[in-house]
């Protein structure tokens, strides 16, 4: 009978959950805390005790393995929107049948001494060099796909939205850069064109984005709702005057907290335009990968 000892099936499940929430962010472009992260991957260590239980029918391993992904998913990356949240548990539970059916290969060729998979949980002895080594392989191999995923993507990517914000609201084309993860504080951060605000933001406070200066002089209402976001481009540093928002996906109602960095620079194509002709507003990095 083989001896399972928990502490290292706990741990070694965590390492591993660690590792697949880290290949389900480079694929999906998004990037969870580190407390997160780790919070993650100890649920993740935890499920792992699943493997004491008798072996459980097809059916109901997949649906209580695809509850498990969910919640893993939640605990490291947050609620962001029932698309995003589907497409992370998707591509995190897709990662997770890839190595339980790796190990299950792995197992039925060779039969490693000390090694055990039941109800999609594995559990083995094996060296810290080489784990290591095989989770740098996968990391590497999840950043590759990325980046093959990525250049194949189309140029002109762009969405529209409805922006909210202090009782106003506003309809804005903004280009999806996924080059792009400017953020401020654990939010994302839209560039936008100062002139594509003022159905949103009075005249005084869109002109800030010329001239910082002029906060100051601002109606003090105001000075307290303006936040400055620092960014660096290859032409230097600069700071962009910003204010929170709520972003409304059109194609799909997705609401995303933001701020909308102002800006009276063109910084959204050669001709400020997408496929359609439709004039670009700004540019955001992907809110849902």
């Amino acid at each position: 009978m083989q001896t399972i000892y928990l502490d290292v099936l706990v741990a070694l499940n965590l390492y591993i959950t660690w590792a697949m929430l880290y290949c389900c962010g480079v694929l999906t472009h998004r990037k969870a805390g580190r407390l997160r992260m780790g919070l993650g991957a100890l649920a993740g260590g935890l499920s792992a005790l699943i493997m004491l239980l008798p072996d459980l029918p097809a059916a109901a391993l997949f649906i209580i393995r695809l509850a498990l992904a969910g919640g893993i998913i939640l605990i490291a990356f947050g609620w962001q929107g029932k698309r995003s949240f589907a497409r992370l548990t998707a591509v995190f539970f897709l990662v997770s049948l890839l190595f339980a059916g790796t190990m299950i290969g792995l197992y039925a060729l060779f039969s490693p001494p000390g090694m055990a998979v039941r109800n999609g949980a594995v559990y083995f002895h094996v060296s810290a060099l080489t784990l290591i080594a095989a989770t740098l392989a996968g990391c590497g191999a999840a950043k590759l796909l990325s980046g093959v995923l990525e250049k194949r993507m189309p140029e002109d990517f762009t969405e529209r939205f409805r922006a909210a914000a202090f009782g106003q609201q506003t309809v804005l084309t903004l280009y999806i850069d996924t080059g792009n993860r400017l953020t401020s504080f654990g939010s994302p951060v839209a560039v936008v064109s100062a002139d594509s605000l003022r159905g949103l933001l009075p005249p005084e406070v869109t002109a800030c984005a010329g001239d910082i200066s002029l906060i100051p002089s601002l109606p003090e209402g105001w000075k307290g709702r303006l936040r400055l976001v620092p960014c660096r481009t290859a032409a230097g540093e600069r700071l962009f005057p910003a204010v929170p928002a709520n972003l409304t996906r059109e194609r799909d109602g997705a609401v995303f907290h933001c701020l909308l960095a102002m800006t009276v620079e063109n910084c959204f194509g050669q001709d400020g335009e997408n496929a359609d002709g439709e004039k670009i507003d700004g540019v955001v990095g992907p809110l849902d990968g």
